[in-house]
Formats: C-alpha cells, sequence, structure tokens
C-alpha cells in the first residue's frame, strides 16, 4: 500500500458476508460413466439425479464440470444410476461422487475459497431473491414502480448486487457489493426513435445499408422496456429478416400443449394491443434461461437512458437527471436500505423455509448490514501552468482560468470556412467573434479564411474538398445544417483523415445563432482548434512522480472499441504514445482488426504501432530511445489479464527485444547488448460497481458526500482488490455519485512502487486537452479511447500518415 496523501475514512457499498464457525463447505468431484457426449446430456444427466441429491446432499452447489458443493459431509462414495433417454438421444450414466476437500468456515472468511468461490456466489442469489425484483444480467429492476417526474418522464429503479472478486486476497472477508441504479424511460417506442435518428427518413425500409446499421446501432447492447407489462430485457440482436406477421411455438400451462401463432395475434389476444407497422423487424432479447428464445416488437418496447434527443430537452433532463443522478447521501441510504430490507425478509416467518432463508441457514452464512469502512488517501490540490502563469487547481477543475493564455498557441493561416447559404446573414459577426477570442483570450493568429457557400453538403461536399484541399491547408471549418448533419460528419472526416489529410472542425448551424453562453462555446471551438494542431493548452508538473521523467520516458495509451454497427462484431484498437516530458505531444493511430484472429490482429498492430512510436520518439528526441514505457490499458476486467499478457505484454516487449542500441543514440553502453527499456503495464477498467462516500459532521449531523477528487484507496479490506491494484477518483462530480477507476499492476519491471504510479496516474488525468480538468483515466488512455471510437464510427479506415503527430480527431 502506498502511504503519499493525506488519510481520510471512507464508507462503502460493500457488506461483509460471514460464515459461522460450526459451518463449512464440503467439495466434492462428480464423475460420469461413460463420459457424457455433449454438455447438454451431462446437464441432463444431473437434473435426473437432483432429488437424490438433494436427499445427501441438502442444499448444494454444482459448478459444472466436475464439482459439487454442500454443507453436509458424505463419509463414503455416492454412486447414483440415470437411466437413457432414447427420445433425446441420451445414454444412460453412472455417477459417482467423492469428497475432494473441505473449507472451514475461518478459510471462508479469511476469503481463502477457490472453486468454492461459487457458493458465495449463489448466496448473493439468494440474498437478494425475496426482494422480487426482475434481473437482467447481474441488474435487478423493480418494474412493479416508476417515478414520473414533472417532465412527464417515467424513471424506472433498480440496484446491482455481486460477489466482490476474492481473488488473491487474504484475510479479508466475503463481500456483497451493492448499487442502485436509474434508467429513464423513453415517452417514444422505438420505431419513432430510431426514426428521429435517420433524421426523418424511414425505419422501415430495412432493405437500406444505412437503416440496417441505425437499427444495429441503437439497439444492440441497449436495455430496453416493453410497454404491455413492463418488463426489462437487454437487446442481442436485430433481424430483419423476421416481422411480426412471423408464426412460434406457443407453450399453453394449462393444456400442457404447444400451437402456432403469428406475433400480431398473440398481442392482440394476451394483451389486447394492436401491431400498426406490420413490416418492422424483430428484437431478439437475452433469455433469463439458456434454453428460451426471446423475440420482442419494437413498436411494444421503448429504449432506457439517456441519447442525444432527450438531451436537447432542458426541462426533460433537467428533471432526468434530478431523479436519477441523486446525491451520494441518498444513494447512500438507498443501499443500506436495501441491506436491511434484505436482513428483514429473510428473518420474516411468512418466508417459505424451503427457499432463500433455509440456504442461508443451512450455510450458516450471515449479512453484516453496516458497510465496510476503511482507509483512503487525498492527494493535495495541484497547479495547472499556462506558459508563464500557475495556478491552483479547485475541485479538479481549472476551466476559470482558461482566458490567461495557453502553453503553446498556433498559428491559422491557411483555412477553408465552408458554409451553407442560409448561414450567411449571421456569418461575418459569428466570424469576427471567434477570431477575436482566438487572439485575445488565447493569444493565437487567426488569419483570414476561404470562404466558400456549399448547400448540398450531402452531395457536393467531397468533390469541394477535393478542389480547394491544397498540401499547404491547414484547417477547414464546416458549418452544417441539422439535417443530415452526421452523415456530413461523416464524409468530411473520412476525406480529410484519409485522401487530403488536414485539421477539420464541424460546428452546427444552430450553433451559430446561439446568443446564450456563445462566449463559452466560441472557447470551446478555439481550444479544440489549437489543440488538434498539437498546440499544448496546458501544462502540469510531473516532476514529483521521479524517478519517472528523469531520463526518457514514454507513457502509451491502448483501447479498443467495440461496435456491431455494421452487422457484425467489430473491434477497432486506438493507440496514442507520448513523445515528450510534459507527456503533451503524441503518436496517435487506430485501425480495425481481423474479426477471424483477433488477438493475433492485437498483437501484430501493437508491435507496428510501438515500433512507429518509437522511431516518432527519437526523432523528436534527439535520437534517444525511452529507457522507461508506461502503458495505461482501458477497458479490460479481470478475465481478459491472462490474454492480455500473453497477447500485448508479449507484443510490446517482442519489439523492444528486436531493437539494437548500436542504431540508436542511446547513452554509450555496450552495444552488443539489446535495448531493454523498464516496463510498467497497467490495467484500467472504469466500470466498476464499487462506491466510496465520504463521511463529515456539519451541525451535529452527518451527512455523506462524495470523496475528494485526487483520493485513492488501496486498503487490503477493499473487496476486489489484488496485490499491487488501487482504485482512484480523479474528478469532481457535480450530480451523481463519484465512480472511481480501478487500475491493476500486470508488468512492472521499474518496481515504481505504489506511491508513483498513484501519483503518475492522478496527475495525467489533468493532460486531456478536450476537457478543462481530471478525466477519468489517464490522458494517454483518454486519447487512445477517443481516436479508436472516432475512427471506427466516422472514419472506418487507418488515418492518413500525415495526421499521427496530431490530435486531428478531438
Amino acid at each position: 500500500e502506498g502511504n503519499w496523501g493525506k488519510p481520510c475514512r471512507l464508507l462503502t457499498n460493500c457488506f461483509r458476508m460471514k460464515m459461522d464457525s460450526a459451518g463449512s463447505i464440503y467439495h466434492y468431484h462428480y464423475t460420469l460413466r461413460p463420459l457424457a457426449k455433449t454438455p447438454a446430456e451431462e446437464k441432463w444427466a444431473l437434473e435426473q439425479i437432483w432429488a437424490q441429491l438433494t436427499e445427501h446432499l441438502g442444499n448444494f452447489v454444482i459448478f459444472c464440470p466436475r464439482h459439487i458443493f454442500s454443507h453436509l459431509c458424505l463419509d463414503q462414495e455416492l454412486t447414483l444410476a440415470v437411466k437413457a433417454a432414447p427420445t433425446k438421444n441420451f445414454g444412460k450414466h453412472e455417477i459417482s461422487i467423492t469428497k475432494f476437500q473441505t473449507v472451514s468456515a475461518e478459510q471462508v472468511n479469511s476469503g481463502i475459497v477457490g472453486e468454492a468461490e461459487v457458493v458465495m456466489r449463489h448466496a448473493v442469489k439468494m440474498l437478494v431473491e425475496p426482494l422480487k425484483y426482475q434481473r437482467v444480467g447481474r441488474r435487478y429492476f423493480n418494474n412493479c414502480d416508476s417515478t414520473e417526474g414533472k417532465a412527464s418522464l417515467a424513471v424506472l429503479g433498480g440496484f446491482t448486487a455481486t460477489l466482490c472478486e476474492m481473488g488473491m486476497r487474504r484475510g479479508c472477508n466475503p463481500q456483497l457489493q451493492l448499487d442502485t441504479m436509474f434508467r429513464t424511460l423513453h415517452k417514444k417506442d422505438i420505431i419513432d426513435s430510431v426514426r428521429t435518428s435517420l433524421e426523418g427518413g424511414d425505419p422501415i425500409a430495412v432493405d437500406l445499408a444505412e437503416v440496417q446499421t441505425e437499427w444495429r446501432r441503437r439497439c444492440i447492447g441497449a436495455t430496453v422496456v416493453t410497454t404491455y407489462n413492463t418488463r426489462v430485457y437487454q437487446i442481442k440482436a436485430v433481424h430483419f429478416d423476421k416481422t411480426p406477421q412471423e408464426e412460434f411455438l406457443m407453450y399453453n400451462r394449462d393444456q400442457k400443449s404447444e400451437s402456432s401463432v403469428t406475433f400480431l395475434d398473440f398481442y392482440h389476444g394476451y394483451y389486447q394491443r394492436e401491431i400498426n407497422e406490420k413490416r418492422q423487424p424483430l428484437l431478439e432479447a437475452y433469455p433469463e434461461k439458456e434454453t428460451e428464445k426471446v423475440f420482442l416488437v419494437p413498436e411494444l418496447c421503448a429504449f432506457t437512458g439517456f441519447n442525444d434527443e432527450l438531451r436537447k430537452d432542458k426541462t426533460i433532463m433537467t428533471e432526468a437527471l434530478k431523479i436519477s443522478k441523486v446525491s451520494p447521501g441518498e444513494r447512500f441510504n438507498a443501499i443500506t436500505g436495501l441491506t436491511r430490507d434484505m436482513a428483514s425478509r429473510m428473518s420474516s416467518p411468512n418466508i417459505n423455509d424451503t427457499g432463500s432463508a433455509k440456504f442461508l441457514k443451512d450455510w450458516k452464512l450471515t449479512m453484516d448490514p453496516k458497510p465496510v469502512e476503511i482507509e483512503g488517501r487525498i492527494f493535495p490540490n495541484l497547479e495547472v501552468s499556462f506558459g508563464q502563469k500557475q495556478y491552483k487547481i479547485e475541485e479538479g477543475n481549472f476551466q476559470r482560468w482558461m482566458r490567461n493564455g495557453l502553453q503553446c498557441p498556433t498559428s491559422l493561416e491557411d483555412w477553408l470556412f465552408i458554409y451553407p447559404e442560409t448561414d450567411e446573414p449571421v456569418l461575418d459577426i459569428w466570424l469576427r467573434s471567434l477570431r477575436d477570442i482566438a487572439t485575445v483570450a488565447f493569444g493565437m493568429k487567426m488569419s483570414d479564411p476561404q470562404k466558400i457557400v456549399c448547400t448540398n453538403q450531402r452531395d457536393e461536399l467531397v468533390q469541394l474538398l477535393e478542389e480547394k484541399v491544397t498540401p499547404k491547408t491547414q484547417m477547414v471549418l464546416l458549418l452544417t445544417p441539422q439535417k443530415n448533419s452526421k452523415c456530413v460528419y461523416n464524409l468530411l472526416k473520412k476525406t480529410t483523415c484519409t485522401k487530403l489529410p488536414c485539421g477539420t472542425q464541424v460546428v452546427k448551424s444552430e450553433t451559430v445563432r446561439k446568443r446564450q453562453s456563445i462566449a463559452a462555446v466560441l472557447s470551446r471551438i478555439v481550444l479544440q482548434i489549437n489543440a488538434k494542431f498539437c498546440g499544448p493548452l496546458w501544462n502540469v508538473n510531473l516532476d514529483p512522480c521521479a524517478p519517472v521523467f528523469v531520463r526518457p520516458t514514454m507513457v502509451i495509451g491502448i483501447d479498443v472499441y467495440r461496435s456491431s454497427e455494421q452487422g457484425q462484431q467489430e473491434q477497432w484498437i486506438g493507440f496514442a504514445a507520448s513523445l515528450d516530458t510534459a507527456c503533451t505531444e503524441y503518436y496517435s493511430n487506430a485501425s480495425q482488426l481481423d474479426p477471424a484472429r483477433t488477438r493475433q490482429s492485437m498483437s501484430v498492430k501493437l508491435q507496428e504501432y510501438t515500433r512507429d512510436a518509437l522511431l516518432e520518439f527519437t526523432q523528436r528526441n534527439e535520437g534517444l530511445l525511452p529507457h522507461h514505457i508506461i502503458v495505461y490499458r482501458a477497458s479490460i476486467s479481470r478475465q481478459d489479464w491472462a490474454p492480455v499478457y500473453a497477447t500485448e505484454i508479449e507484443a510490446i516487449k517482442l519489439v523492444l527485444s528486436s531493437i539494437d542500441c548500436a542504431s540508436s543514440h542511446s547513452e554509450p553502453q555496450d552495444t552488443s547488448m539489446c535495448y531493454q527499456p523498464d516496463l510498467t503495464f497497467i490495467a484500467i477498467s472504469k466500470h466498476v460497481g464499487m462506491r466510496f462516500f465520504a463521511s463529515c459532521v456539519t451541525d451535529h449531523q452527518q451527512s455523506i458526500k462524495n470523496p475528494e477528487p485526487g483520493t485513492v484507496i488501496d486498503s487490503t479490506a477493499v473487496g476486489g482488490l489484488e496485490p499491487g491494484s488501487f482504485y482512484l477518483i480523479n474528478q469532481a462530480v457535480g450530480k451523481g455519485a463519484a465512480s472511481p477507476s480501478h487500475y491493476t499492476v500486470l508488468c512492472d519491471s521499474a518496481n515504481l512502487g505504489p506511491n508513483i504510479l498513484q501519483n503518475l496516474s492522478y496527475r495525467l488525468s489533468f493532460l486531456y486537452f478536450n476537457y478543462t480538468g481530471s478525466v477519468t483515466m489517464p490522458a494517454p488512455a483518454q486519447y487512445a479511447k477517443k481516436i479508436a471510437h472516432f475512427v471506427g464510427t466516422a472514419v472506418r479506415e487507418s488515418p492518413h500518415k500525415r495526421l499521427v503527430r496530431t490530435f486531428f480527431y478531438l
């Protein structure tokens, strides 16, 4: 654990689970003779002996293949017979069950359970079951109760309940992790929502590629709610070859028979709903049981969550944020309220004694309703530098200091300004205001642009660019009307990132006519333009992170963007590597991974980009190679660690080992030795269920608030923390509860230690030039995330080599 920073006490959303000293987990192995031909046959065989297993093992838990866990001890081997099922082509089996080992209560309470962790996971399900919430993956929704806001906006409440990863921790109880959540329910059905996304296009014209792409983009992975019975589902796929006129086999429970019925007749007969659009595609949702298939009709479903359409309506957005972004105190009270509800229901005499309560009683498991309290540390406030001036960063943000110049203002001398004819009346005033802010507030130089009228941008823009853009053109500023704005944006970006490389900035025409906050809007545009030319906007001192940057150091960010918009799963790698000691100049690149061999493709691309980044580094630093390489790999979870190490870390090591020191101008050393820089590789996971709350006393009353920006947690009392891992809260949160990022060190040949890595990760979060404050990840990882998403959605191919030293993707 580290020790830099001011200590602080924090409450968590974790609750200890404990096994009574009289309890134990008995671990058995089962063997089928002959072996089952398929997993389905093995599962069927176990189902046939379920009653006998219950008689001998009580409340048991099976973990296929091979493992059975029970709270009862068998003194001798148990053998059970299963008869054949010719109709299913399943043969007869003999199943032998033998005791493998015993896990004591002391081991369970110390977190040393191994494969028996599955018992604790099942116990979490048993704790949640009496609440009667609908389960969708790891989420539980209260679909019987939705909140209606003043703007006629419904909000669906729920929570997540998981067992903290136990991993390699020692001396720490198993912990239940709870977190509340709220989903906004859209007023429009899915067809109308897709129609809005298509900007008035026909969402039923599914023979068009762009319509199919939009359906997949909006639906796959989305959480939806049915309007006829308020059930929650997650969408798996969109089937354009199926319509509500399709027939399906419906099982009649009363008659215990199956019959064919169309979706039209089913919804008319059971829910008195008439389906108007007969040609709409069907949505396939993830089923609650593996043996089932669930198809939904878009007309009878609504999206949940926030989208662009919702954000445009300020009244609805304000109401949605008020309900869904609850304060830290309200969130904490809701979480502790859930645990009290669980405890009261489990102890209620009305609970069936053969269900959840009996399971926990048999296994001698209890839950502490008090949240786990741990110690964290707060890094001191940093200073941001704008060249000659430095200012204190307050609450993770320095927007108030932005009009004090830039670290490195750029000069814009040869640029194009393309606009529709309808914007001409307000053009001169807006352009003059833009130039005034650029020169007066930020010290930039902006010459007069070449003005070009282009009204039919969707059809004429590409040809216009081919005629007007020259090798000397620095930037194209495009004003585009709302209609077809997404299509025009993609055309511009694809053309200027691949064929005619230059910087671009897109502004919607409605922005030009805005009078409110016009100075703030223009400032953001100017800052983005300056950043795209690799003009560092500000600087944060990285010297306290020594020995990092004492010698030449490169910091790399890697991320992967996943998409299903084109009808198949696509993955795009984003790569960003710092080239200077201040981490303000970068080599950035992105490309699509081969879907047939993703891991191999990832290895090849990483080797290519690492090699190119090292070449750019030597050119930028007078022939020096970095002595230390630090990699932040974003968007990976615990199950990804092993393949990431085998593929990505080894790929980088392979490139480094292939470099001959004699070919570089590094410090004098034995040229017969290979290039061997230190390598530190850190995995980042943003989507974590852990929440932290700071408790303070005001007027003799306890109040709950978010932890301060710069709070780091690496206490071993926190569930899910491996040795060398930590949680970091970089940013101040105005609405809602702060969400930490989880960092795990997978490789560190430099032995930097926790203090340096934690401090470095915090300081780097202020160097992302698209936001005037700290972001949730270190800047290199944020740049990698941004370029992967940008290239994967707008450009759709690798960018031109002339752009890799710029922030063209911001």
